[in-house]
C-alpha cells in the first residue's frame, strides 16, 4: 500500500525544541493559561535539553523521521520506533507556526500527543495535507486551532 501523503525531515535538537513549544502551549491551553510565556520558554528549554542528551544516549548518529498518511491510518516512524494511529484516535489538532500536532486519548491507553515538522511534505503541498487530515478525522469537528 502505497502512502497518500509522506512527511520526513532529520531529527535535531531544534525540532525537538518545537515539538515540546508545542507541547506545552498545547498544555496550557487546555489549562486555561496556567503558564506564563515566560515559564513555558524556560520549560521548553529545559526539556528540550533533557530529551536531547538521552536521544544522544540511544543513538549517536542521527535519526530520520517520516510519516505516512493512508487511506484510515498513518504511521510515525523515528529512528527504529515506529508508532500507528487510525483517524478515528486522532482527537484534535492544533498548529504552531512549524509545527502540526496529533492528540490522541480515549482509544489508547493515555493520551498521546505527536508534533510533525509542518515543512516537511514531500511532493504535496501542506494545505492538501491538512484538508485531507480533516476529512479523515471525524472527531476533529473545529478545524486545526492555532497555539
Amino acid at each position: 500500500m502505497e502512502a497518500i501523503f509522506y512527511m520526513e525531515y532529520r531529527e535535531s535538537k531544534k525540532a525537538v525544541e518545537e515539538m515540546f513549544d508545542a507541547y506545552y502551549k498545547y498544555k496550557n491551553s487546555k489549562r486555561i493559561g496556567i503558564f506564563k510565556s515566560p515559564d513555558i520558554r524556560e520549560k521548553v528549554q529545559e526539556k528540550t535539553e533533557e530529551r536531547w542528551k538521552e536521544i544522544r544516549k540511544i543513538s549517536r548518529r542521527e535519526r530520520t523521521v517520516k510519516a505516512e498518511f493512508f487511506e484510515d491510518h498513518f504511521v510515525c516512524t523515528t529512528g527504529d520506533v515506529i508508532q500507528e494511529y487510525q483517524y478515528s484516535e486522532i482527537e484534535a489538532m492544533f498548529e504552531t507556526d512549524t509545527t502540526l500536532v496529533f492528540v490522541a486519548g480515549k482509544n489508547r491507553k493515555k493520551e498521546s500527543f505527536l508534533g510533525l515538522k509542518k515543512g516537511s511534505v514531500k511532493g504535496r503541498s501542506l494545505a492538501d495535507l491538512k484538508k485531507f487530515l480533516l476529512e479523515r478525522c471525524g472527531k476533529v469537528t473545529k478545524g486545526i486551532k492555532l497555539l
